[in-house]
């Protein structure tokens, strides 16, 4: 009795830290700053804590601060565990944390390390067993010290990664030492995490050692090669992910071995072949995911025995066959079923809403997009708790039915209805039910009607591409949570709602209301700290002048109101709406010359794509404007990326993470009167097009600083002057139109070094002299240079003379010199000696031939002046 409370009161007594491991920690600490927006920006979603902040307020006794344990006996400290505790700043061999030589768990996983490389000290830890780096910003080659941590049984070094999703780049990398040298020490493993490290290559019998394993994560690894059999041999194995490689060929047999096996991800490969049926003798599978393979054959029936199962996700394979949708009845504990965008054949009989095991009641979320259905299925009326319903890419016909309306009516957060042939909803109902939904969309159908309202708790309603018609009732306004609303490409009349207070316009992001018939004031709104970020108008009956929002649209970057009646002077406003990217006013009745901007350094700074044609504009072109046209002038590299008005937006859903994937802007851009639509807009793209107007005067030179400019249309105007030899330092220009002005000179030689110009007109202008040759020129055609009489050369009919005439000459010098000399000296030396060598020789010099050499005589000196 007393020994044993003496052995408990030993327990519940805190051990004393040592000195020197005390001061290690404090020097350990102080070598970060603790910024936790530094931590929380590409994990926004993140519960973060700074634990070191209290180290020191409880005491010198470092046993009792947070995320530090002791060792119960000795007083060492054996675990420090820092997740997520806005570390920032990078770790080398020398920091004091590599005193703590007893460390058993070193866990630092969600804090910013700066992308230093993980120290080589990292082997001084013999005794550590459990070590999590994930996502904390670690770069470069994994050390061979790794392989000394021989005790290691949980390792993650997954998720060091930078840039934006979907285009990480992976960080750390597995090259030399490669995946064979790192692991082979490393037998006790039971846990290996290494997903988004850079390994690339096949990876074999490598881990066929690593019989403790029991979860695997080699997601997005750059493997390549078949799956190893010797993966078969690893049967204590749990958890496999091998998502995001370039696997190839079918799935081994050997894998049937994992009779332990309840998770397997396979998705993003080029796996071919069937399903195997064995699958269905891998009892304990909970979770199976096998999304964009190359999977054929027919759906396995033996799928049906795992009783366990809760994940199914089969989406964008090669399935084919008819599946009874009924069959999944069987499967009691499934949450998860995809069979999206396969080649399968749903059957659908009909089922009464009274039979026993209709309903699965974990069901949550139920996605037979592209499935070749025909008919709402009856089987999904009769469940209770679904939270996401996919049957976009159909045949679905008629009205959705009213027992469909009544499923799932308060746990529905999602609906995707899309490309179907649906007419509207039972008995045209127009305020629907879904108290929970998020998202609804019912785009690409042929919905007729009243546009018909949802739940105020929606945030993104897209019913773009129907037929729906009359007014939109002012009850819209009670959409407040909405974030998406897409309306364009129907019949929509009337004047769009002014919602004002906590309306809708105080939450917006997108609202597209294109090609309708709306009529009256253009309704752009901003309201208090608005997040609007695009507004399309285009394509409808709008008139009058355009009235300035009462707040600045300070996130705005997409505004479009083409090919309506809007007749008024330029908006000299919209240069305060500082993110402003696309600015689209085509086919309006704009007019007036467009005066000076109030600060030619800070309005339109992000500006690539403006749009100004088919108006009545004048005056000479707006190029004061352009000076600040900041992100015309620098073209940045980067992987084809897309303007969005943003990239995820994540929501709480009692079902699975759900989010809202970026909203693509689009547009269409005219070149040699050839249309051409983006349906997405690549983030470098820079546009300009101030065609059909009425301007006049000189093209201006400062176009020639805009270097990322990709198309230019300046046709159809009254221009006069020369085209600018700058235009040749647009080296990213692939379109150029300056037809129908009154343009003369000569076209610049400069032109010939845009080696990208694929479409190039200057057709009906007063050019004149020898068209140029090289690089893109001789792939333009004659209706390029027709309509100006003073050109020749290839491509045109007429041929050049060898010299030109002596008014051409004239012309081009008077145009060009910029320094007044006195030519009767030059002339007169010409002729003397002209007249000695007639003397000598009786030489007939032809009066072209002289105009020629005084040319010639005029440029060398010119050349010397400024030479000197």
């Amino acid at each position: 009795m007393f020994l044993t409370l003496i052995v408990l009161l030993s327990h519940a007594q805190q051990p004393s830290c040592y000195d020197e491991e005390r001061n290690a920690l404090i020097h350990f600490n102080q070598s970060f700053k603790i910024d936790c927006d530094k931590v929380r920006s590409p994990y926004s979603d993140l519960i973060l804590h700074p634990k070191t902040l209290s180290w020191g307020s409880n005491g010198t006794n470092c046993c009792s601060w947070e995320g530090v344990e002791c060792d119960m006996l000795t007083g060492r400290v054996i675990g420090l565990n820092l997740s997520s505790s806005c570390l920032y700043g990078s770790i080398h061999s020398n920091n004091t944390l590599f005193q703590l030589v007893h460390l058993q768990e070193l866990d630092l996983h969600y804090n910013n390390f700066t992308f230093s490389p993980i120290p080589n000290a990292i082997g001084i830890f013999s005794e550590l067993k459990i070590l999590n780096l994930r996502s904390s910003f670690f770069q470069g080659q994994i050390p061979l010290e790794f392989s000394l941590l021989s005790k290691l049984s949980f390792l993650d070094l997954s998720y060091n990664v930078g840039g934006n999703d979907p285009l990480l780049v992976k960080l750390l990398k597995l090259k030399n030492p490669n995946l064979r040298s790192l692991v082979k020490n490393l037998t006790s493993l039971d846990t290996l995490f290494i997903n988004y490290v850079d390994i690339g290559y096949e990876l074999g019998d490598v881990l066929a050692n690593l019989t403790s394993l029991r979860v695997l994560g080699l997601g997005n690894c750059g493997l390549y090669g078949p799956i190893p059999s010797s993966l078969g041999k690893l049967t204590k194995l749990n958890a496999l992910n091998l998502k995001e490689n370039d696997f190839i060929g079918t799935i081994p047999s050997s894998i049937q071995n994992l009779t332990q096996l309840f998770f397997v991800r396979l998705p993003s490969n080029q796996i071919s072949g069937p399903i195997p049926s064995w699958f269905g003798n891998l009892t304990k599978l909970t979770y199976m995911n096998f999304d964009f393979n190359h999977l054929s054959g027919s759906f396995p029936p033996s799928l049906f025995q795992l009783n366990r199962l809760e994940t199914l996700s089969l989406q964008g394979n090669d399935l084919t066959g008819t599946l009874q949708l009924d069959s999944f009845l069987k499967l009691r504990n499934i949450m998860i079923i995809d069979l999206s965008h396969n080649k399968i054949s749903l059957h659908v009989e009909e089922t009464k809403k009274g039979s026993p095991n209709t309903t699965l009641s974990n069901l949550k979320y139920l996605s037979l997009a592209s499935c070749n259905l025909s008919k709402f299925p009856e089987f999904i009326a009769h469940q209770t708790n679904l939270h996401l319903l996919d049957l976009a890419y159909n045949s679905l016909f008629g009205q959705i039915p009213q027992n469909l309306m009544n499923s799932s009516i308060h746990s529905l957060e999602g609906i995707y209805l899309s490309n179907n042939l649906i007419t509207g909803f039972h008995n045209h109902t127009t305020i629907l039910p879904w108290s929970s939904l998020y998202l609804l969309e019912l785009q690409d159908n042929l919905f007729r009607g009243q546009l018909p309202i949802p739940p105020s708790s929606v945030i993104h309603y897209d019913v773009s591409n129907n037929i729906l018609s009359g007014e939109i009732p002012s009850v819209i306004c009670n959409l407040s949570s909405i974030l998406v609303l897409d309306l364009s490409n129907n019949n929509l009349s009337g004047d769009f709602p002014l919602c004002s207070g906590s309306g809708i316009s105080d939450s917006l992001l997108v609202l597209n209301l294109r090609n309708n018939s709306f009529h009256g004031t253009v309704p752009l709104q901003c309201q208090h700290e608005s997040e609007l970020r695009m507004a399309d108008f285009s394509n409808n009956h709008f008139q009058g002048k355009l009235q300035r929002p009462l707040t600045t649209c300070m996130n705005l970057e997409y505004l479009d109101f083409s090919f309506n009646q809007l007749n008024d002077v330029f908006p000299t406003w919209l240069g305060s709406f500082p993110r402003l990217k696309v600015i689209l006013m085509r086919e309006n009745k704009f007019h007036g010359v467009i005066g000076k901007p109030q600060n030619t350094t800070s309005e339109f700074q992000m500006l690539q794509i403006i749009d100004m044609s088919r108006n009545y504009f004048i005056g000479p072109l707006p190029y004061e404007y352009m000076f600040s046209w900041n992100s015309m002038k620098d073209f940045k590299m980067s992987n084809l990326t897309y303007m969005k008005a943003w990239e995820n937006i994540t929501f709480n859903s009692n079902a699975i993470g759900q989010a809202v994937t970026g909203y693509d802007y689009s547009t269409t851009i005219v070149m040699k009167s050839v249309a051409t639509h983006y349906g997405k807009i690549p983030i470098n793209l820079a546009v300009i097009d101030l065609s059909s107007n009425n301007f006049s005067g000189q093209i201006p030179k400062i176009i020639g600083s805009l270097k990322a400019l990709y198309s230019l249309n300046l046709s159809n105007n009254a221009l006069s002057g020369h085209i600018p030899p700058s235009l040749g330092t647009l080296t990213e220009l692939e379109s150029l139109d300056l037809s129908q002005n009154q343009l003369s000179g000569k076209i610049p030689r400069q032109l010939v070094e845009l080696k990208f110009l694929q479409m190039f007109d200057v057709s009906y202008n007063n050019l004149t002299g020898i068209i140029p040759q090289g690089n893109q020129f001789h792939t333009f055609e004659n209706n390029s240079f027709e309509g100006n009489q003073g050109l020749c050369g290839e491509p045109l009919s007429k041929k050049c003379e060898a010299l030109l005439p002596p008014s051409a000459f004239n012309k081009d010098i008077a145009s060009e010199s910029a320094i007044e000399l006195d030519w009767k000296f030059i002339l007169a030396g010409l002729v003397s000696g002209f007249a000695i060598g007639v003397s000598l020789g009786e030489i007939v010099i032809p009066r072209t031939r002289l105009a020629w050499l005084v040319y010639i005589s005029r440029t060398r000196l010119r050349e010397m002046i400024i030479r000197n």
